[in-house]
């Protein structure tokens, strides 16, 4: 069976988002307890405060290395992607999760219902309600939980024992677009993507436009476009 583009964007956000949380780490968190701590620091900040530190961080005519106690692009790249995976879920799961069986009604007596009639009922509806498959709007509401049981929704692993309808082709389509950018702003952000950016400045050669290409853990080059002469960085001597 062919796996649908949404599963596969799914699988690779769970995939790479531990990795995430290791360029977060890196970056120094000891001033704050948590992430979700900067998360909620971050949302209080005052923006004029918050572009300040965003020119801070990315100004290249600083002196010196003055590394910011957090990466600001791996922070919003993680709260962007948190806040749209469970954003994504908490619409999708009123459309496609089949109700949940209540309790008996109170008048269950003037019904004919026997008192093991009304036990069995309360305690299927108990069992419904507390189904651990269905998606909660309070509580845990990670990325990597959103994630898990939208993959679960695409892929309809459960079957038709879980309390969900089958995804419809729109619906499909939205998760895969959705998680495509997710998984594509993840990438970005831990650089695991080839860019190809234009120079500034001119071939000394020809004149022609330069190239830069970059990310994916390579070493930058350049080349130009007209005249093909190239340009790399030495590769680093180990110390």
């Amino acid at each position: 069976m062919t796996t649908s583009p949404a599963a596969l964007h799914l699988t690779r956000i769970a995939t790479l988002w531990p990795h995430l949380d290791d360029a977060l780490d890196q970056r120094g968190t000891n001033w704050l307890a948590s992430r979700r701590d900067l998360f909620a620091v971050l949302d209080q900040v005052d923006r004029e405060e918050a572009a300040a530190l965003r020119a801070l961080e990315r100004d290249p005519q600083q002196i010196g290395e003055t590394p910011a106690p957090v990466s600001l692009r791996i922070l919003d790249t993680a709260r962007l992607v948190e806040s749209t995976l469970v954003h994504l879920a908490d619409t999708l799961a009123p459309q496609i999760t089949r109700p949940a069986l209540t309790h008996a009604p109170v008048e269950w007596e003037a019904r004919g219902w026997t008192p093991t009639d009304r036990a069995i009922r309360n305690q299927c509806a108990d069992y419904e309600q507390a189904d651990p498959r269905r998606w909660r709007y309070v509580g845990l509401r990670t990325a990597e939980y959103a994630a898990g049981w939208l993959h679960a929704r695409v892929t309809f692993e459960d079957g038709y024992d879980a309390p969900f309808w089958p995804l419809t082709a729109a619906q499909h389509l939205h998760v895969e677009q959705v998680t495509e950018g997710c998984a594509d702003r993840i990438a970005a952000a831990l650089d695991l993507t080839t860019r190809a950016v234009p120079a500034i400045h001119p071939c000394p050669d020809c004149a022609g436009r330069i190239v830069v290409t970059t990310g994916a853990g390579r070493i930058p080059s350049a080349r130009c476009e007209d005249c093909a002469r190239g340009w790399t960085l030495p590769e680093p001597v180990a110390a």
